[in-house]
């Protein structure tokens, strides 16, 4: 059976892709900008979430709204961009940025985070409503820049279902206009 790459699951990977780094340096609070790169080392699933981007890039513009402010009432600005270029943005309130709280999929989830040397850390995250979980490294650039590459894995129809993201989050400012925060894990 091929896998389906559903919108779920989308949606559970760009949660994943916007999560935050929780590391000793602190972020800013604010609008931050996240570029996002998707690939699977499965050719089903990549050729899935191929056909998924090149869906919403053909939406038409009553859908692409529905979908948007679909997504907007959940805390997150999507634009597909051509060659695979997924940029979301994501509001992170002062709270947030001194919990180091991360904006993650709602539902019951956990994580964990490990500083490693210098500014790098590991996080693993996993959640049950869908079933997805992921692990990978976040490198801070400064408090309004960081990298990350995440591994993550869902359960769709009983395939597992494998992500690797790699991300670019840059802090855009500290308005975040309309853009409501995501809650962490609610």
């Amino acid at each position: 059976m091929k896998p389906v790459f559903t919108a779920g699951v989308l949606a559970c990977t760009l949660f994943a892709a916007c999560a935050l780094p929780a590391s000793a340096q602190t972020i800013k609070p604010g609008l931050w900008d996240l570029s996002s790169q998707f690939s699977s080392p499965d050719k089903q699933v990549q050729s899935a979430m191929n056909a998924a981007q090149q869906t919403m890039q053909n939406m038409s513009p009553e859908q692409r709204a529905q979908m948007e402010t679909l997504l907007r009432q959940n805390g997150v600005q999507l634009d597909i961009g051509s060659g695979g270029a997924v940029r979301t943005k994501v509001c992170v309130t002062r709270e947030m940025a001194e919990r180091k709280e991360f904006p993650m999929q709602r539902g019951d989830c956990t994580q964990k985070y490990t500083q490693l040397p210098g500014n790098r850390g590991s996080i693993a995250f996993s959640c049950s409503k869908p079933k997805v979980s992921g692990q990978g490294e976040i490198a801070m650039v400064s408090d309004t820049s960081y990298r990350a590459n995440m591994r993550v894995t869902s359960e769709q129809q009983g395939h597992s279902q494998v992500v690797d993201t790699n991300v670019t989050g840059t802090w855009v400012g500290a308005d975040c206009g309309g853009l409501k925060p995501v809650a962490a894990g609610k």
